[in-house]
C-alpha cells in the first residue's frame, strides 16, 4: 500500500469517528506530510495534528486513531532463506530450495512461498496484496476476523497448501536426498506460522480502522443511560457531551443566520423582473425573511427527581441563547422564582449551583405542580406573549395534589406554544402521582428527555421551531 493510500485510509477513519474532514483539509494532510515525510513518526504525528484537529474534543480521537493506524512494526522478519543460514545451511541446499519452489509455483502457483521464503519486505507486501483482494477493508465485526483470514490466506494462495508442500519435498529429496527432508520440515513450519502471522495481520488492519469503537459504544451506552442512573463520573461525562451539542447547535444557528441573510430565490418576482428584457440576462430576486426571533421562557422543576435533566436543559438552553430574543428562567418545586438575573450575572455553572442552593425558593419543600402554575399566572403571566414558547422541565408528580389544570390552561392562551419535557419515560406518564393526563390537553407537544439521546432531540426540535 502507498503511503498516498494509507493517509487517505487514515482520514477515512478519522471521519467515520465523527471528526468532520472537508476536502481541502484532507489534501492539507497530504501536503503536511510531504512536508515533514515519514522518518520520523512523531513529526508526522504532529503535521498531520496541526492540520486535522480543529479543536480539543477531537484530539483524543486522533490520537487514539493514529496510534492504531500508524503503529510501529516489530521490525523485518526473517524468510525460510534466514532461517535455514541461522542453522548451517549450505548455499547448495538454499538453492534447491529456490529450484524447488520456482518449478511447483510454475506446475501449481502458490506465490506466497517465494514471498515467504525470502521474508521482511517481501512478505509484508505479499500480506497487504492479498489483504486488498480479500477485502479486508471492509470488515464492520471483530467475528470477521477468522473468516476474513481464510479469505486473506486463499488470495495469497495458501488456502489449502498441502499439495504445494507434498510437490516441494518430492523435489527436494530428489536434488538433496535425506538433507530434503529437513528443509522441507523448516519450509512447513514457516507455513504454519504464516497463518498466525495473516490472523495478526487482519486483527490488526480490523483495529486500525476501528481504533474508535470502543468509545463509541461508551459513548451510546451512555447516551441510553437514564439520567436518574448516572454516577458522579457519568454526569461529568454528559456535561461534556452536552456542551459539544451545544457547539454543533450554535454552527447550525450560525448556518441559518447566513442563508437568512442571503435570501431565498422568488420564483414569481424573478420571472416577472426577466419579461422587460425578454428572459435575458436572468437575475434572480431575493426574497428576504424578517429577522423575528421567538421568546423563550423556562420553568424549571429543581426537585432531587429531575436535578440532572434541568441542569443539562439550562447548560443547552444558555448555550445557544442567541437564536432567542429574550430568555427567562424560572424555577419551582412549590414556590416559584425568576433565575434570570441569575444567569446574566453568573457563569451558567454557577447560576444553576445557586439556584439549586436555594438562592431564588425553598428548595426543601415538596414538589407541587398546581401551587406553582397558580402562583406563575398570578405573578409572571407578563412574561409571556404571542412570541412566546413557553417550556416546562418536570416529571410531573404532584405528591397526590391539584394539579390545577386551569392555570396551565391560562398560561397556554397566552403564550404562542407549550412544550413539556418530562424526563420520565412516556411509559410512567400518568401512574402513581403522575398528573400528565390532565396537563397534556394543554400542551401543543410533550417529549421524554430521560437520557442524552431524547435530551438531543428534544432541543433539535425546540430549535426548529418556528418563531
Amino acid at each position: 500500500m502507498t503511503f498516498d493510500r494509507a493517509l487517505a485510509d487514515f482520514v477515512g477513519v478519522l471521519r467515520e469517528a465523527g471528526v468532520r474532514l472537508s476536502p481541502v483539509e484532507a489534501m492539507d494532510a497530504q501536503r503536511a506530510a510531504m512536508a515533514v515525510g515519514i522518518a520520523d513518526r512523531e513529526d508526522l504525528r504532529h503535521a498531520l495534528r496541526t492540520v486535522l484537529v480543529e479543536d480539543a474534543d477531537q484530539l483524543e480521537t486522533f490520537e487514539r486513531a493514529f496510534d492504531a493506524f500508524f503503529r510501529c512494526g516489530a521490525g523485518a522478519r526473517s524468510g525460510a532463506e534466514a532461517q535455514l543460514v541461522a542453522r548451517g545451511a549450505t548455499e547448495a541446499e538454499i538453492a534447491a530450495l529456490r529450484l524447488a519452489i520456482e518449478a511447483q509455483m510454475r506446475a501449481e502457483g502458490g506465490s506466497a512461498l517465494a514471498a515467504l521464503v525470502g521474508g521482511g519486505g517481501e512478505l509484508d507486501q505479499l500480506l497487504a496484496g492479498a489483504a486488498r483482494e480479500a477485502g479486508v477493508a471492509t470488515m464492520r465485526s471483530r467475528m470477521q476476523v477468522g473468516p476474513m483470514t481464510q479469505r486473506l490466506l486463499g488470495a495469497a494462495g495458501l488456502s489449502d497448501p498441502r499439495a504445494l508442500l507434498e510437490g516441494i519435498r518430492r523435489d527436494l529429496r530428489q536434488r538433496l536426498g535425506d538433507a530434503g527432508d529437513a528443509i522441507a520440515d523448516l519450509l512447513e513450519a514457516e507455513v504454519a506460522s504464516l497463518r498466525v502471522l495473516a490472523r495478526a495481520h487482519v486483527d490488526n488492519e480490523y483495529r486500525r480502522r476501528h481504533a474508535h469503537d470502543a468509545s463509541r459504544l461508551r459513548a451510546t451506552a451512555l447516551a441510553d443511560r437514564p439520567f436518574a442512573q448516572l454516577s458522579a463520573a457519568e454526569v461529568e461525562r454528559v456535561t461534556v457531551e452536552v456542551r459539544r451539542l451545544a457547539d454543533r447547535l450554535r454552527g447550525r444557528i450560525a448556518v441559518r443566520r447566513k442563508r437568512r441573510r442571503r435570501g431565498h430565490l422568488d420564483v414569481r418576482r424573478t420571472l416577472r423582473a426577466s419579461w422587460r428584457t425578454g428572459g435575458l440576462p436572468f437575475r434572480p430576486v431575493l426574497r428576504m425573511r424578517r429577522p423575528e426571533r421567538p421568546r423563550l421562557v423556562l420553568m424549571c422543576d429543581i426537585s432531587d427527581s429531575v436535578r440532572f435533566a434541568a441542569r443539562f436543559l439550562l447548560l443547552l438552553i444558555y448555550a445557544v441563547q442567541e437564536v432567542f430574543e429574550r430568555t427567562r428562567t424560572f424555577v419551582f418545586v412549590r414556590d416559584v422564582g425568576e433565575t434570570t438575573v441569575l444567569f446574566e450575572r453568573y457563569p451558567v455553572d454557577r447560576a444553576i449551583s445557586l439556584a439549586y442552593e436555594g438562592a431564588v425558593i425553598n428548595v426543601a419543600s415538596n414538589s407541587d405542580y398546581g401551587a406553582a402554575f397558580g402562583r406563575f399566572a398570578r405573578e409572571h403571566l407578563h412574561a409571556i406573549d404571542r412570541r412566546t414558547t413557553f417550556v416546562i422541565l418536570g416529571d410531573g408528580r404532584t405528591n397526590h395534589l391539584d394539579p390545577n389544570a386551569a392555570a396551565l390552561a391560562r398560561i397556554a392562551r397566552q403564550a404562542r406554544r407549550v412544550l413539556w419535557l418530562n424526563p420520565e419515560p412516556r411509559r410512567s406518564w400518568g401512574f402513581g402521582d403522575s398528573a400528565m393526563p390532565a396537563w397534556l390537553p394543554r400542551c401543543d407537544e410533550a417529549l421524554s428527555v430521560h437520557n442524552l439521546d431524547t435530551l438531543r432531540a428534544a432541543v433539535d426540535r425546540l430549535m426548529t421551531l418556528p418563531p
